[in-house]
């Protein structure tokens, strides 16, 4: 049953229209399809980054050569000469005409991308490296964050601002010459609550700039084609809107029992081949999968001076990673899921992914036990594993209450509650885990920041308080929220007292600077779920 449970793009990749008589485009296709169908990369793997590795491209993705190709005819050296000749004129006449011609706008190009992606599921796009030009660039630069943090050649975004002109048109000339190389990537340590590091890649400002060019170019193709439980790294789908969707979705279903699920270092274990091979599956431009490689393969500069050259993952940081990894999912995970694993479970199924995280609901307890354990299999073929201190199985049910258990997804705890009427729903609460590290965190910035002006430390808390707001300030959380604010106005009257040796507040007019400084009180921030239209 779910053992034989593989990969179908069916209604997404698995339509071909051939694209010539000979049936070489449709060949080419049913090999990339036949590939990520069984799970593991072809017969004959290539780094389709590299020159040397150019045939075997073209050979894989075009298609091999055709006997009716212009360059390519049977005949003596005159035939040749004339069918090259008459293949030269042609090409010449269609530059000009395309010199001629207006171009289009970069908003224009991606709508025209987005809706030829939609109306054929199967098309493969062309010339999509040639998109990266000067129009493209200068728009992606205005929007950079001004005061990112400089790459490995120490340039800053307003550093790199003068002389803007004369940059982008030196660097589309070195994209139209295929002489881009793609820089070292710094890597900063970021601590975490707990004293945990996360890596953190810092691409230079100009490969920011040819990133996010093709991060839009792959956002038009791929939006039209991730499923609607994909939910992560993609516009209008935060995690609040995400949990709220999932909160209905158990509401108004029949499900008993939730896998959930977590990726183990899912950026650092990305297969290189298996992802341009999946992007293969919608792009038909050799220029464009090498540029991604490229940034695959980057050294990474670590802080003490060493050069690493991972052989699998993503950077975190990289401005194009998160529409990477979200290609990868769609195909290794989303599309098995959704359109195989929903037709073999014999009850109801729900699923809901953002980023590496992501639960699974069943309505019968077997369902959802085979399917934890074709997951592991299914992550395994494509380089990935479970992480099984985060995953497993709970029992959530509206017919067993008291048999029933919270998970937990996003930060939030999910549990079977009444309402004021008496009535079953599902709640959120902000978990148990999130709400001590949130406190950890805002205890360890007062601390190494209690000296700093009033005035700063009121902005920076207001800034704080407002994003824990906007994550948390969900329907029926009112009570964590208002101990979060409780406990960090307390955290204020503990650590602002420890400016000096003497003590800075008493209580009257710790309550009177506390009022003046109106910073954002607990609140419910999220309007009730309405489904979208289908």
């Amino acid at each position: 049953m779910v053992n034989d449970i593989e990969v179908s793009i069916e209604g997404s990749q698995s339509r071909r229209e051939p694209e010539s008589p000979s049936g070489s485009m449709k060949t080419a296709a049913c090999l990339q399809r036949s590939v990520l169908e069984h799970g593991r990369p072809g017969p004959s793997p290539c780094c389709l980054w590299t020159g040397a590795c150019h045939d075997q491209l073209n050979e894989d993705v075009v298609g091999s050569p055709r006997e009716s190709d212009p360059l390519i005819v049977v005949g003596d050296g005159n035939t040749v000469h004339k069918a090259k000749g008459r293949a030269e004129e042609q090409g010449q006449q269609r530059t000009d005409a395309a010199a001629r011609r207006p171009r289009k706008s970069v908003s224009s190009s991606l709508l025209a991308i987005g809706q030829k992606a939609e109306a054929e599921p199967g098309h493969r796009f062309e010339d999509l490296h040639g998109l990266i030009n000067e129009e493209m660039l200068i728009e992606c630069f205005h929007l950079l964050k001004r005061r990112a943090a400089p790459g490995v050649d120490g340039v800053t975004v307003s550093e790199y601002e003068k002389g803007l002109k004369g940059r982008i048109e030196e660097l589309v000339q070195r994209l139209r010459e295929k002489r881009y190389r793609a820089p070292l990537v710094r890597r900063r340590y970021i601590e975490k609550t707990g004293g945990k590091l996360r890596p953190l890649g810092i691409p230079t400002v100009e490969d920011k700039l040819v990133q996010m060019a093709a991060k839009r170019v792959l956002e038009a193709i791929y939006e039209e084609d991730f499923m609607e439980s994909s939910n992560g790294y993609r516009p209008g789908r935060g995690p609040r809107q995400t949990t709220q969707k999932l909160q209905d979705r158990l509401y108004r279903g029949r499900i008993n029992w939730m896998v959930e699920a977590d990726i183990e270092g899912f950026f650092d274990h990305i297969d290189h081949q298996w992802l341009l091979r999946m992007l293969a599956e919608r792009v038909n431009d050799g220029a464009f999968l090498r540029l991604v490689g490229k940034w695959l393969k980057a050294g990474v500069l670590e802080e003490t001076g060493t050069v690493l050259h991972p052989e699998t993952g993503t950077p975190q940081g990289g401005v194009v990673s998160p529409v990477l990894a979200n290609i990868y999912l769609h195909y290794a995970l989303d599309l098995w899921t959704e359109k195989v694993v929903d037709r073999q479970v014999e009850g109801e199924m729900v699923y809901e992914r953002y980023a590496d995280d992501f639960v699974c609901g069943f309505e019968r307890r077997e369902d959802a036990e085979r399917y934890l354990t074709m997951l592991r299999e299914r992550l395994a073929k494509f380089g990935l594993k479970l992480s099984e201190a985060k995953s497993g199985i709970v029992r959530f049910s509206r017919l067993d209450r008291r048999g029933s258990r919270m998970f937990t997804f996003l930060g939030f705890e999910f549990y079977w509650a009444k309402t004021r009427k008496g009535n079953r729903t599902v709640k959120r609460r902000t978990s148990k885990k999130k709400f001590r590290t949130s406190l950890q965190g805002t205890t360890e910035w007062l601390r190494s920041n209690r000296c700093q002006p009033l005035s700063w430390l009121r902005m920076k808390l207001s800034q704080k308080l407002q994003g824990y707001l906007n994550h948390y300030g969900v329907i029926g959380n009112w009570k964590s929220l208002a101990r979060y604010w409780k406990e960090v106005k307390g955290l204020c009257w503990r650590w602002l007292n420890r400016r000096s040796q003497r003590r800075s507040y008493r209580t009257q007019g710790f309550e009177a600077m506390w009022e003046a400084w109106n910073l954002p009180k607990p609140r419910i921030i999220e309007k009730p779920y309405r489904p979208a239209a289908t």
